[in-house]
C-alpha cells in the first residue's frame, strides 16, 4: 500500500498514513458505537511514526474495560471522530477508515466486541470475532 489520506468533514483535520496498517479490526463496543452514530466502528491501526496530522484537534479519553483509555481525536469545528489512541501502545495510531479520502483498501481482519453487535449491524462471518478485547499477543 503507498499512502493513505483523509480527514474530517470540513478538512480542517488531516492526516497521511504510509505503508500498511498492523492490523484492520471493527468494534462493537458501547463507545464506539455511540462516537460512530451506528453499530460499530472500523479501524486501521498504523505505527506512529508512519502517520503525519495536520490541523487542530480535541481529545476524549473513555476508560476502557482493561482500565486503559481509549483516545478519540475529532475535529472540534465539524465533530468528526478521525484517529484514536490507547494509553497502553502510545506506538500505534488508529485511523478511522470512514474517514479516509478512499477507503476501499480496508480489509477487517477480527471482530471485538461481538457480544455488544446490534442484530441488525451485519458482518462478515468468516472474520474471528471475540466477545471482549482478546489478550496482546
Amino acid at each position: 500500500m503507498s499512502e493513505i489520506t483523509g480527514g474530517c468533514i470540513c478538512g480542517a483535520l488531516t492526516y497521511s498514513a504510509k505503508g500498511d496498517p498492523v492490523r484492520m479490526g471493527q468494534c462493537h463496543c458501547k463507545h464506539c458505537q455511540r462516537a460512530s452514530g451506528t453499530g460499530h466502528m472500523s479501524l486501521a491501526f498504523f505505527k506512529k511514526e508512519d502517520v503525519t496530522i495536520t490541523g487542530d484537534f480535541t481529545e476524549y479519553a473513555a476508560e476502557a474495560d482493561s482500565g486503559n483509555h481509549n483516545i478519540r481525536a475529532f475535529c472540534p469545528t465539524c465533530g468528526a471522530r478521525v484517529f484514536g489512541r490507547n494509553s497502553a501502545n502510545d506506538a500505534v495510531v488508529a485511523i478511522t477508515a470512514g474517514c479516509a479520502d478512499n477507503n476501499d483498501w480496508f480489509e477487517p481482519q477480527f471482530i471485538v466486541y461481538n457480544k455488544d453487535k446490534p442484530a441488525w449491524d451485519q458482518m462478515d462471518g468468516n472474520l474471528p470475532a471475540f466477545d471482549a478485547m482478546p489478550p496482546p499477543k
